[in-house]
């Protein structure tokens, strides 16, 4: 009778995880469709321009954005390589350009919800424990917001007089937004290295679940917690592992970050480079405390304020559809052509002896 009661219930409680699922799945669909139609709202009077726009795009100007968008996806592979050299040898540059396609895969079939998961999936599916794969997505994340700020307060630095003097309220927006990057950043990492935490954590859990399987699942995932945070904490000691991925992160932004200014010189000569490369670091960095679903609608909203103070309306657009091609349309199809050649899954490499 107790084991009836037990799987009635479990069933409810799966049930319920479902409905919650649900619910936040819808509530980030319409998040995402209220910023598209706001923004095709803003572009609305400058569609017919737009698209004319695009259709004089020359071969040269496609080739050098997609020549950039693989440069992105080849660097991103050497910083990986380099993040999980410490211990995974067998992890090539090709693994890490195809982990950063398959996560673009499933970001944007699942409205971003998917992300994480697939992600650590690939990671695990090469070798790595658990706790690694958790480990590896933690610092790219955190090392492509550290990079982005980096870039974003140097520009800050050398133009925040102009900047204050043009737009107060702009000027602290981004400051704001610098901020709450800076603290996100911080704070995941920490939280991932205390140990008081995860003690606090543990505490909870024993005092409130009593159920046999339950406290099982806490203790396993208790062993994988310890095993993530040696994980980082090792990684963080090695100086020449932390220089080797900065470096390789610094390099894999600023390839998405020349994409405005080569979609944009020709019509506008008079651009600086390095004005431009500020710019996209202050849309990212602004669009990166706005949750939206897989940094759809956000990033573009904030991209088309930006730049059309600089170029207008039709080339701000017409720019930012060729960004996107280069950072989301690219790693999606290649994604694409990797999930269909390996059935819809990676490839389960030899288990290593632990």
């Amino acid at each position: 009778m107790i084991r009836m009661t037990y799987q009635e219930g479990s069933g409810d409680l799966a049930t319920s995880n479902k409905t919650t699922n649900t619910m936040k799945f819808l509530v980030k669909v319409l998040i995402l469709l209220l910023f598209l139609a706001f923004i095709a709202y803003y572009l609305r009077a400058s569609f017919g321009d737009i698209f004319q726009q695009l259709g004089q795009t020359s071969l040269r100007l496609l080739i050098i954005v997609t020549s950039l968008g693989m440069g992105y996806l080849f660097l991103e592979g050497k910083m990986l390589k380099e993040t999980v050299a410490p211990f995974s040898q067998t992890f090539t540059t090709w693994n890490g350009m195809m982990a950063s396609c398959y996560t673009a895969f499933y970001r944007l079939i699942t409205f971003g919800t998917g992300t994480i998961f697939a992600e650590i999936n690939f990671y695990h599916r090469k070798q790595m424990t658990v706790s690694q794969s958790v480990g590896v997505a933690i610092l790219r994340f955190i090392f492509f917001k550290i990079s982005t700020l980096t870039i974003a307060i140097i520009a800050l630095s050398l133009s925040f007089r102009e900047l204050y003097a043009t737009s107060p309220s702009f000027f602290w927006v981004l400051i704001m937004s610098i901020l709450i990057n800076a603290a996100l950043s911080v704070g995941l990492l920490l939280a991932a290295l205390s140990i008081k935490l995860q003690i606090g954590l543990m505490s909870l859990c024993n005092r409130f679940l009593k159920n046999e399987k339950a406290r099982a699942m806490v203790d396993r995932g208790n062993i994988q917690i310890n095993a993530l945070r040696r994980m980082l904490h090792e990684t963080m000691q090695n100086k020449t592992v932390l220089y080797k991925v900065y470096f390789w992160s610094i390099g894999k932004i600023l390839a998405w970050f020349i994409i405005p200014y080569a979609c944009l010189v020709s019509d506008y000569p008079e651009i600086n480079v390095f004005w431009t490369i500020g710019l996209i670091s202050f849309v990212t960095v602004i669009a990166g405390v706005i949750p939206t679903p897989a940094g759809i609608g956000s990033f573009d909203f904030a991209y088309l304020v930006v730049f059309r103070a600089l170029v207008g309306t039709v080339d701000a657009a017409s720019s930012l559809l060729l960004y996107r091609y280069a950072t989301f349309l690219i790693p999606f199809l290649v994604g694409l052509i990797y999930v269909v050649s390996t059935n819809g899954f990676v490839k389960r490499e030899p288990k290593k002896i632990e």
